[in-house]
């Protein structure tokens, strides 16, 4: 499928979405690839592929505009090198809800090597978000989505609930954590691991008495080779938000990291971190090449009990891209962004970001107000 115009008037939509980025270096240019009020909602870029292209996910769309709560939303796209959106799962995603972060499993995930596997809700609409999620395997050939593992209920916060899932990392090779799947739920703060034959264990649980207060464990990932980062290169990395799904309180969007140790299950924190792990630029992207870039979302915290109150207006201009030296030096890159959930990845010499906006699963808000913009040389 390629990005068409649509007959509806999103003229206030765009007009309260307008693309104000600026990339802080004449020897880069930024562009909007895929404008709001057409196909996207709530992007969230995943990996690139040997074409250049990014597989993405969408939380939201439906085979037609509007919002059924009965029925499934989101959809995977392929956003090519040459600014197309290719459908590997249609929007409505055969009736599976919300796919949230699809991780392609590596060789070593039994004969999955290849696969998406993606946390989605086991129920559709806002009441499903905060319902039990379950784990699904796609073959990105057909498109198609398999239930692979339901979340069990487990632990004392929110009611054991696994709700609001989140996907998170595959086990490196040669780690204790080699074959298994790790995600999240932000319901009852439990980090879960899946092996390849759809077995779901609560891993860890973020909450008293292995940490000192319930966390939503927001990310698991492995920690680059790089700057700050460098002395838990290749671990598994908790980051977590000290705040319990939509607690009421203050709306803090900073992140507390920890490393895991496999032999007993506990965690340890991980400190100096100010800005999460971002994807590292590639030989192709110009002088920064080796460089890591991350995503300061700045003022809006789409996790919180106040989320509603966004929808009534546009959001704020205050989200960034922040390009980390390897002397682990800050500087902001980009900026003029509106926050929430900023997805990058870097494809060829491209640096692909994506913004979300508001929430169409959890926020009740569902225009498409999604987009991708590019940032490359300038002589590209």
């Amino acid at each position: 499928m390629s990005t068409t115009s649509v007959t509806e008037d999103f003229s206030q939509l765009r007009a309260d979405c307008e693309f104000r980025a600026e990339v802080h270096d004449e020897r880069y240019r930024v562009r909007e690839a895929i404008g709001v009020g057409e196909w996207l909602y709530d992007p969230q870029l995943r990996f690139a592929t040997e074409d250049g292209a990014v597989v993405l996910s969408d939380i939201g769309g439906q085979p037609e505009r509007g919002f059924d709560p009965t029925a499934g939303h989101g959809a995977i796209y392929r956003f090519t090198a040459d600014d197309r959106l290719e459908t590997i799962s249609p929007p409505g995603m055969h009736g599976v809800t919300a796919p949230l972060r699809p991780e392609q499993a590596p060789p070593w995930f039994g004969g999955w090597g290849g696969h998406l596997f993606f946390i989605a809700q086991a129920e559709s609409g806002r009441v499903g978000a905060h319902k039990g999620h379950r784990l699904y395997r796609m073959d990105p050939a057909d498109g198609i989505p398999h239930a692979f593992a339901d979340l069990p209920h487990h632990g004392p916060v929110g009611g054991g609930v696994p709700g609001a899932g989140m996907t998170g990392t595959f086990g490196p090779k040669g780690s204790p954590h080699e074959g298994y799947l790790f995600c999240q739920s932000l319901v009852n703060c439990v980090v879960y691991r899946i092996d390849p034959d759809g077995n779901a264990e609560p891993y860890l649980v973020m909450a008293p008495p292995l940490v000192e207060r319930p966390m939503m464990p927001f990310l698991t990932f492995v920690a680059p080779d790089h700057s700050q980062w460098r002395d838990v290169a290749g671990e598994v990395i908790i980051a977590t938000r000290a705040t319990t799904y939509l607690e009421h309180g203050e709306a803090k969007t900073d992140l507390q990291y920890w490393r895991i140790d496999d032999s007993d299950r506990s965690v340890h924190p991980v400190t100096g971190m100010q800005w999460r792990a971002g994807p590292i630029a590639p030989e192709g992207f110009g002088p920064y090449a080796g460089h890591m870039f991350t995503v300061d979302e700045g003022s809006t915290n789409l996790l919180h009990a106040s989320i509603n109150e966004l929808n009534a207006k546009p959001l704020p201009y205050d989200a960034r891209i922040l390009r980390i030296a390897p002397d682990g030096s800050e500087h902001v890159f980009v900026d003029g962004i509106q926050g929430g959930s900023t997805t990058l990845v870097f494809a060829g010499n491209r640096l692909v970001a994506a913004s979300s906006r508001k929430s169409y699963s959890t926020g009740e808000y569902h225009e498409p107000d999604g987009s991708i913009f590019v940032v490359e040389p300038a002589g590209s």
